[in-house]
């Protein structure tokens, strides 16, 4: 601490350094005993002086404060918590970093730590609330729920605890707006017409953020925190949380303007979806925000009677005064209060009991209507009225209209069929949404219309994303693909003719939300069983895998995709096929795995084909703009007449040249560069999963049959494989030379290289005529050896010891070996002396790395082991070098000693 108080310029100690040594001071100090008292106070002042825009002194602040000041008898020569709340907050840089606005990260993360220190503070000390503070603290809300404004709000419901209600500082207003009426107010008085009114409030508030929020809606936001539990709402399926507002401000906020004392614009509350928000909030899982929605619709159901009598009323006397003009315009509001009406009281009647929560796609369904209600011109408008008149209640078992909707013969029934998929797909977001569909055969209907003819492309897609969303519900995946055929049908809809870029993506994201659905319900379960995440540590009882049959049919979904990919699949889109394609084949092999542990009777896994590797390869190298790849697959395709990649021309054409590209680069703003930036991104990690992919990958080769047997135009499937393991082997040979040595990729790679391509000497003939391939696996070899690894010293050696083995087969399989080989081989590498084999593996490359140059005999070799054995040095007894020493002087002499 004392060494962290003498830095005081920031810009010249390094922040790496300064957050290591106050993590340190967090662990360390565990009692208020441990640090006196003028060193806490030392501590204090300067890194509030020095240290105050450090998000990490502050988060620092805030946790030490709990251990300082933790009991009731702390030191009494510590600064008092009233003291340092004022030190805080009459800094001169509280108000700047308060009422940022900007959503850089480093003033995002200083605005956090700054309003969690003053959240400590407040908890230690209430004493410190004061009525005064609203002012900054609602300037620097946001009503969102970013993780700063779930803190601001948590602060101002301490202050309400402790007596200090925002109800009596009048006003409701948050962000610059609040700043504004506080200036306002404190020139000209507290007047009553400068209070801010209704419409004030709903200005604030933001169309697009408020139609995000419904769509939504944080259905497991809690509005009082259980158990004063204080835990912060985070969805990992939003991007971005600021983005949506937080129904735990809103819901008390609508409660306040809603009064009956308050004059509110009944329709503008509607059309800046404050009543969506409301209506969605009866979805929640929280009782206590269902409870404050249906306050919330009393509230606004009360007002929009009163407006209704209000403009029956202007009516009458406008048609007494014969003013057309204004009559009609009346006579307009007038039948949207009403239907309006119509709406809430269907709802209500269908509300079989007290606080009902909604079904999600219901309260989606409401607050679609009651926008629609707002645009007569639209053909949905009168569809929706007609509905309105014509029933008493919401029937909250079914999705309204679904089949009149969906199947309608009107002029207008694309418009309705639109409709009614996008309330789907905007819907379905969790088990009960999906089991009102699935009880509706919904889903049933989606895939056999997607069958006939009279299914349009755009429909098709549509339907794919209607299904892709209810893929996220953990309920909905298994009767999708069990119950309904969703994997079969996928296959059907990819082998169409008339197949679209459209398409593929969209089945392409389905793909992968159904796999990822399936697989991390699974590992709940394993979790739950076996207590650990990690399936390789757990015994095989408890490793519980998907069924070998489903991971079949999700292995022939892939199948079907990869040969389609030359539609022009973007960096997105192949990224997350091939991630996908990357999990199943790693699942398989764990299930295989685990079936054979426990003697269980399996069928033989699924193969990939050599035309699936080369779609791949090519829908990368097209993306990637890799000339020499593309090269030669199309040479590839040319030889053995692949109509799967018969599309490479068109790709080749793509990526002719670096030129167009390049030009198209210049001429668009900074945020194609951006786009560009991140396809390059989604490429490079593209190559991890592919080189993964490939390694689970085998040359399959037939039975040859007697030449007079074969017809003529018949082409051999074995020449196809060994050409498609020439490709394969050099390119992932290739990405592991020109990346960080990883020794985990290098393991995988020559453990399929010794299983699947050095057995097959055809393929090995093939590559040894390569020189490329000879340097790249030389290379690697190099790094192997020299390379500085994270894993143990065994592991390291286990794959020297692999490697070595591969570079001995392919030297042998080469021929022209001296007599000395046999001899260098057996002193190398014992099977006995496991003391020798860490020198002897090391002798072994030099040896391997001269006869690989082209070397026709190992002269280079032969003199450094003479020398070692002529050598005359000292060694310190007992120690590791000289047992490594020891050992190699002993191989260097047998080796001496074969020749001779």
């Amino acid at each position: 601490m004392a060494s962290y108080c003498r830095s005081k310029d920031q810009a010249g100690s390094p922040a790496d350094q300064e957050e290591g040594i106050l993590k340190r001071l967090q662990q360390l100090l565990k009692s208020a005993e441990d640090l006196s008292a003028s060193d806490w106070n030392s501590f204090v002042k300067n890194g509030l002086k020095y240290r105050y825009c450090n998000e990490h002194f502050l988060n620092t602040l805030s946790s030490l404060l709990k251990v300082m000041y933790g009991s009731t008898e702390f030191q009494k020569d510590l600064i008092p918590l009233s003291t340092l709340h004022m030190m805080t907050t009459s800094h001169s840089q509280f108000l700047p970093i308060m009422l940022d606005s900007s959503e850089e990260p480093d003033g995002c993360q200083a605005k956090e730590a700054l309003v969690s220190l003053l959240l400590c503070l407040v908890k230690k000390c209430p004493k410190v609330c004061n009525i005064n503070h609203f002012v900054v603290l609602l300037a620097a809300y946001g009503a969102t729920l970013s993780t700063s404004d779930q803190k601001l709000l948590l602060l101002l419901r301490e202050y309400e605890r402790n007596q200090v209600s925002l109800l009596k500082f009048q006003s409701l207003l948050w962000g610059p707006a609040a700043v504004e009426h506080h200036k306002t107010r404190k020139t000209l008085g507290a007047s009553l017409w400068k209070q801010p009114s209704s419409d004030d409030v709903l200005a604030l508030l933001k169309t697009d953020k408020m139609l995000q929020t419904v769509l939504k809606f944080p259905q497991e936001r809690k509005i009082i925190p259980q158990d004063d539990t204080e835990l912060l709402y985070s969805n990992d399926s939003v991007k971005n949380l600021g983005d949506l507002y937080d129904p735990c401000f809103l819901l008390p906020l609508f409660s306040a303007i809603l009064r009956p004392e308050c004059v509110i614009d009944c329709l503008k509350f509607v059309s800046c979806h404050a009543l969506g928000v409301t209506v969605m909030a009866l979805s929640s899982f929280d009782p206590n925000v269902r409870a404050a929605a249906y306050h919330v619709l009393a509230c606004f159901y009360q007002h929009l009677e009163g407006a209704r009598f209000r403009e029956k009323r202007q009516v009458y006397y406008n048609e007494q005064c014969v003013c057309l003009e204004i009559t009609s315009v009346i006579q307009t509001s007038f039948a949207l209060f009403r239907q309006l009406l119509y709406l809430m009281d269907i709802v209500k009647n269908g509300i079989p009991k007290q606080n009902q929560k909604l079904p999600f796609v219901l309260a989606i369904y409401i607050s679609k209507v009651a926008q629609q209600m707002l645009r007569p011109e639209d053909h949905m408008y009168l569809v929706f009225n007609r509905f309105l008149l014509s029933h008493q209640s919401l029937d909250l078992r079914r999705v309204p209209e679904f089949f009149k909707l969906f199947y309608g013969f009107d002029l207008e029934h694309k418009v309705e069929r639109d409709w009614i998929l996008n309330l789907l797909e905007e819907g379905i977001s969790d088990g009960h949404s999906y089991e009102l569909c699935n009880h509706q055969s919904i889903f049933q209907v989606l895939l056999g219309f997607s069958n006939i003819p009279l299914c349009s492309e755009n429909v098709q897609a549509k339907i794919i994303k209607v299904l892709c969303q209810a893929a996220c519900v953990p309920k909905a995946v298994y009767n999708l693909t069990k119950s309904c055929g969703l994997l079969s049908w996928m296959i059907q809809v990819v082998d169409k003719k008339n197949l679209t870029h459209q398409t593929i993506c969209a089945v392409i994201n389905l793909l992968h939300t159904l796999w990822f659905t399936n697989l991390v319900q699974r590992e709940k379960k394993v979790d739950v069983l076996g207590g650990t995440s990690s399936t390789e540590k757990k015994p095989p009882r408890l490793v519980k895998c998907l069924p070998l049959p489903l991971i079949s049919e999700f292995l022939c979904v892939t199948s079907a995709i990869s040969r389609h990919l030359r539609l022009g699949v973007k960096a997105a889109h192949l990224s997350l096929f091939v991630q996908t394609l990357h999990s199943v084949l790693v699942h398989q092999g764990t299930a295989l795995s685990v079936n054979k542990q426990a003697d269980w009777l399996t069928l033989h896994p699924q193969l990939l084909s050599s035309t699936e590797m080369l779609s791949l390869l090519l829908c990368w190298a097209s993306l990637s703009h890799n000339s020499t790849i593309l090269d030669q697959i199309q040479a590839l395709s040319e030889k053995h007449k692949l109509k799967e990649l018969t599309g490479i021309g068109k790709y080749k054409v793509r990526s002719k040249g670096r030129i167009a590209f390049d030009r198209f680069r210049d001429e668009n703003n900074l945020e194609d560069d951006r786009t560009v930036e991140q396809e390059e991104s989604l490429l490079a990690g593209c190559k991890v999963h592919l080189s993964s992919v490939f390694v689970h990958w085998e040359p399959v080769f037939q039975l040859s049959e007697p030449q007079s047997l074969q017809p003529k135009d018949k082409l051999d499937s074995s020449e196809l494989a060994c050409d498609t393991a020439h490709l394969l082997t050099k390119w992932s040979l290739r990405w592991l030379v020109e990346n960080m040595y990883d020794e985990n990729r290098t393991k995988e790679f020559l453990t399929w290289f010794e299983k699947a391509v050095i057995k097959h000497r055809e393929i090995v003939d093939v590559l040894m005529l390569d020189s490329g391939f000879k340097a790249d696996l030389l290379h690697l070899f190099h790094h192997t050896f020299e390379g500085q690894g994270h894993s143990s010293i065994s592991e390291r050696i286990e794959i020297c010891q692999l490697f070595t083995n591969i570079m001995i087969r392919l030297l042998e399989m080469q021929g022209q070996l001296q007599e000395l080989h046999r001899a260098v081989i057996s002193a190398c590498m014992p099977d006995q002396d496991q003391s020798r084999h860490a020198p002897g593996l090391f002798l072994l490359s030099l040896y391997i790395h001269e006869l690989w140059s082209g070397a026709a005999s190992a002269d280079l070799f032969l003199s450094h082991v003479g020398l070692v054995t002529g050598a005359k040095c000292k060694i310190q007894k007992g120690s590791k070098s000289s047992k490594a020493q020891t050992a190699v002087r002993a191989i260097c002499n047998e080796i001496i000693r074969m020749k001779s």
